[in-house]
């Protein structure tokens, strides 16, 4: 697959799942949980610094689950949850599980996880496709007038 393609797959994705134009991170983190008819609980997890993984989504019965690395900034961590938040919207648990990334990571998690994702390769298509989506929520959060991170060198005041 190509980036373009990636694109129209991703715009699609975003027009179905119906954001208003002043979306957040955690209006679409509530939108995706009434979506899917459970709590998304979104945690850091250290263990996972120095992998080559740098975020997780885990699949329960009951709740969903991502996790992400130790990051230095809220922009970085931000893109790596709407990447996770990207594979709901695409409907990517319905493929294949993946037990070894619990085993890898999480051999000590006191819940059944019925499947996890991570990412593997970045040519995959459906890690090229949420990660598409991922950057074009990301450009709508910033865009909103209700960002509720603070922006780089303060360019919305500077540059109107």
């Amino acid at each position: 697959m190509n980036y373009r393609d990636a694109r129209k797959i991703a715009r699609r994705a975003e027009h179905g799942f119906g954001l208003p134009d002043d979306a957040t991170l955690l209006y679409i983190q509530n939108k995706l949980e009434v979506q899917r008819g459970r709590p998304i609980i979104v945690d850091e997890l250290p263990g996972m610094c120095g992998s080559e993984l740098c975020g997780v989504w885990l699949i329960c019965a009951d709740r969903d689950i991502v996790l992400h690395a130790t990051v230095k900034s809220s922009w970085h961590r931000q893109q790596i949850i709407l990447h996770e938040f990207s594979h709901m919207i695409l409907q990517h648990d319905l493929a294949e599980p993946s037990e070894d990334l619990v085993t890898a990571f999480l051999p000590d998690l006191g819940v059944e996880v019925l499947r996890a994702l991570g990412r593997r390769s970045y040519t995959d298509d459906a890690e090229f496709t949420a990660e598409a989506l991922a950057d074009q929520l990301a450009m709508r959060i910033i865009n909103s007038e209700v960002s509720s991170l603070p922006e780089p060198l303060a360019f919305r005041r500077v540059f109107g």
